[in-house]
């Protein structure tokens, strides 16, 4: 009986320097901001400066690059780990602005934007994921894009449409209907990168969008095909006699679509003249041009000059301006 005691004593004395010769001492991970590399220390007494040193670690050299969670003259005692974040030398350019090299402790890209005070839009690009690690050296470029927006209005020109006339005197015309230009309106979107348009295969990216459009009004004039009228008509201007000559400056226009100041439309033989030099309704002759009617006035015509009507433009300006001695009929 009393050998039993005295083994169960003997047991329980063993016991517990067993037990505490197998429990592991615990250890303090250390990681790194901006590598994957983990360090192991034992958690004891030893300060975080001294146990890097114990595993052969420059902590001149760690100090120089790395601001840790703890101080480095702390204790491990308690830790369960301990981070060292780079201090890290960074280039940030913003919208084309070169916002230099600087040195930050931020962890990632994002923070060191949120740091800076960096405000990114749904158009702006970076050249780095936001969540990317922050390195040595590492580079962000965020880049500001823009759409410009503006209106661009283009003319439609109206057609003509020429309409024969059997009860007007062949050769002349009358407007039926004034022509009025159309529009196409279109909304024009430049893309622009930090200020300057986006150029793609030497062209700047440019969109167009029609967002209105008013349909051209057809100019309908009446042309004469009557030329028994014609016949008659030129019979009574070179019937006419004639009761004196003025020499005149003369020039020429063509359809502007309104009425002459004597209520008709203008048409070949229709001369703008001054009415104090030539009375409205006067008959005249003009060398080069033939017989005419003075059946409109025009802002331009003071004194001795008068204005010849042409079918066309051209016709207009190959008459030009010229010196010339008309017949006034009676």
């Amino acid at each position: 009986m009393k050998r039993i005691l005295l083994n169960s004593l003997a047991m329980i004395l063993i016991l517990p320097s067993l037990l505490t010769g197998c429990s592991e001492p615990q250890q303090v991970k250390v990681t790194f901001s901006d590598q994957p590399k983990i360090i192991n220390l034992e958690n004891n007494d030893d300060t975080l400066a001294s146990s890097l040193t114990k595993q052969g670690y420059s902590v001149a050299e760690l100090k120089q690059n790395y601001e840790p969670s703890i101080p480095w003259d702390q204790k491990l005692g308690g830790q369960k780990t301990v981070q060292l974040t780079c201090k890290c030398r960074v280039s940030l350019s913003v919208a084309g602005k070169d916002l230099g090299t600087f040195q930050t402790t931020q962890e990632t890209v994002e923070d060191v934007l949120k740091s800076k005070k960096v405000q990114l839009t749904a158009w702006d690009e970076i050249n780095v994921p936001l969540n990317q690690k922050i390195k040595e050296g590492t580079k962000i470029v965020v880049d500001r894009l823009e759409q410009r927006v503006k209106k661009k209005v283009e003319e439609v020109p109206y057609k003509t449409k020429k309409i024969e006339d059997n009860q007007m005197a062949d050769g002349k015309t009358e407007v039926k209907q004034d022509g009025k230009e159309g529009k196409k309106v279109y909304q024009v979107t430049m893309l622009y990168k930090n200020g300057q348009p986006v150029v793609e295969d030497g062209e700047p990216v440019v969109t167009q969008k029609l967002i209105d459009s008013v349909e051209p009004v057809e100019k309908i004039v009446k042309v004469g095909t009557n030329k028994e009228m014609a016949q008659k008509e030129s019979v009574n201007l070179t019937s006419a006699k004639e009761t004196g000559t003025l020499t005149v400056e003369a020039t020429g226009y063509t359809a502007t679509g309104s009425r002459t100041a004597t209520g008709t439309y203008p048409h070949r033989g229709t001369i703008a003249v001054d009415p104090d030099v030539i009375p409205l309704g006067t008959k005249l002759y003009i060398p080069g041009y033939g017989y005419g009617v003075a059946e409109d006035t025009g802002g331009a015509i003071n004194g001795k000059i008068i204005d010849l009507f042409f079918d066309s433009e051209q016709e207009a300006i190959n008459w030009g301006r010229r010196t010339v001695t008309i017949k006034i009929l009676k």
